[in-house]
């Protein structure tokens, strides 16, 4: 009875705007999967975030380059970092080893474009979606005050999980700070 009502309930619904933060990782996915399903029965806007994934583990972000794809832009970045070994060694600045803006912002555009067909693929109609640069938790938090927005759906976990376990992860963060309904997506 409750499903039947919020089906012809339409853009009137518990939820107007889902924020659906994105980084490639398979919680995310998840996740992802979720915010076009609850905003395709809820006829609410859903935006799509990815923040620049500056301190992402290199491994896993070579990984997440090949299976999307793009290893032929991200690889030589990649190799240019492993290089940086040898040299860090003998005193080269720890900032070089940071991948590039350029490539950072090429991985999460195609993050981003990939979500916003699939939710335009899952019957959405209002989709947008913004690249930002920044501690990940706050840029959220901004985008969820700013944009009044009352539900986020994220991974529980992204491709920084060891940063994430040692200081509190990105998801934890929003969860506990958001003054909207938080879903975190195993």
């Amino acid at each position: 009875m409750l499903h039947q009502a919020i089906g012809t309930n339409r853009g009137s619904g518990m939820f107007n705007k889902i924020l659906c933060p994105l980084d490639g990782s398979d919680h995310a996915r998840k996740a992802l999967a979720l915010a076009v399903d609850l905003a395709q029965k809820y006829g609410a806007e859903l935006l799509f975030a990815h923040v620049l994934m500056r301190h992402s583990d290199q491994e896993a972000l070579a990984h997440f380059a090949r299976v999307e794809g793009l290893s032929r832009h991200v690889q030589p970045e990649l190799q240019r970092l492993k290089g940086m070994d040898a040299r860090l060694e003998v005193g080269a600045a720890v900032d070089e080893r940071i991948v590039s803006s350029r490539v950072l912002a090429e991985v999460g555009q195609h993050i981003l474009d990939d979500a916003c067909a699939d939710a335009k693929h899952g019957g959405v109609d209002a989709v947008s979606a913004v690249l930002m640069d920044g501690d990940a938790a706050d840029l959220i938090l901004r985008c969820v005050h700013e944009r009044g927005i009352d539900c986020v759906v994220m991974g529980s976990r992204g491709l920084g999980e060891i940063k994430g376990l040692l200081m509190g992860s990105v998801s934890h963060k929003v969860a506990s700070r958001a003054p909207c309904t938080c879903i975190a997506v195993k």
